[in-house]
């Protein structure tokens, strides 16, 4: 009995000295790269940094965190947040961010709140720390721009996880419930308010390939660039009008769009309008495409139809109708 009492001394004795050793490492790593921060130019804050959850767990909080990046201008501010992880596996976090908190762009910053908000994110066990999967589940959420606008939504899910058969490639999945778009938007979008104040859901399932993987480096040093995406599902539902479109595109090294999405719409020639009245589409093309689109429908409310993406270009066929986006994270 004895040696039984010694041995279960020992063992607590050893774990609550490698639980201290690995809570002093967990938080020496995290201030360390706060300070890397710094030495490269970044304005990085931190009120306190305190871990918990003795003897199997490292539960970290940080208050007052302010962190920007002077070179792409992008800044963000909370209260507090937690990271929360298993003692053994310290590299599979979940984060919980305080209701209220800011994120800045070199055009406009954004107040957020939200009733909550958690995120978990598995990184790989490496000294890059590439992205393994991460979640995000929100709810309620509120955004206030300084330009003057406000949105919100119900609900939001975002999903990514890496494709292990694919170098630097990436599945990402996003669902949006109720969403109510800012009113500048709405009007721009619906100039005549024949369509609800909301979007039911806006739904996105892809997978995309990128020219570096998502790392530590991707915020330390730049962002991946996208180049190449499987468009599986990109969907939304506002009133009447519903859109769904699929299909494969390359990326060149200008972040233009190279290859064909067919889409489906109902309602389509609200489409038509709204593309127009928010400039997408050129007023003087609105014409000549309602009159091909009315040709390839029979007059009929649904299209169905294969865009083609080149030269920086959104096709029909041969007809240019607008410019493709440029694809592009700052």
């Amino acid at each position: 009995m004895t040696r039984l009492i010694v041995v279960l001394l020992v063992g607590t004795l050893a774990w609550m000295t490698w639980w201290a050793l690995g809570k002093s490492a967990y938080e020496q790593g995290l201030s360390a790269w706060i300070d890397e921060r710094r030495a490269v130019g970044w304005a990085a804050d931190v009120g306190s940094m305190e871990t918990g959850g003795f003897p199997n767990r490292f539960d970290t909080t940080i208050t007052d965190l302010r962190l920007a990046d002077p070179r792409t201008g992008v800044a963000w501010s909370s209260p507090f947040v937690q990271l929360l992880s298993l003692a053994y596996k310290p590299h599979q976090v979940i984060a919980v961010v305080a209701d209220e908190h800011r994120f800045s762009t070199p055009l406009e910053t954004f107040d957020i709140v939200h009733e909550d908000a958690r995120a978990s994110l598995f990184l790989k066990p490496e000294t890059a720390l590439g992205l393994n999967s991460a979640r995000l589940t929100v709810t309620q959420l509120g955004l206030t721009s300084t330009l003057g606008w406000r949105a919100s939504l119900d609900d939001g899910q975002f999903a990514v996880e890496s494709v292990p058969a694919a170098e630097n490639t990436y599945r990402v999945g996003v669902n949006v419930d109720q969403l109510r778009p800012a009113d500048a938007t709405r009007r721009t979008l619906d100039p005549a308010g024949v369509l609800p104040e909301v979007i039911d859901n806006m739904h996105l399932d892809a997978i995309l390939a990128f020219d570096r993987p998502w790392d530590r480096f991707a915020i330390e040093e730049r962002r991946p660039q996208p180049t190449r995406i499987d468009l599986t599902n990109l969907s939304a539902e506002w009133g009447t009008v519903t859109f769904r479109a699929a299909g494969e595109v390359d990326v060149d090294a200008e972040g233009y769009p190279n290859g064909e999405i067919t889409v489906r719409a109902v309602e389509w020639r609200k489409l038509v309008a709204m593309a127009v009245s928010s400039g997408v589409l050129p007023v003087e093309a609105a014409g000549p495409l309602e009159r091909a689109l009315e040709l390839m429908t029979s007059g009929r409310d649904t299209l169905d139809a294969t865009l083609g993406l080149r030269g920086g270009m959104v096709r029909l066929g041969v007809i240019p109708i607008a410019p493709a986006p440029r694809l592009v994270i700052r």
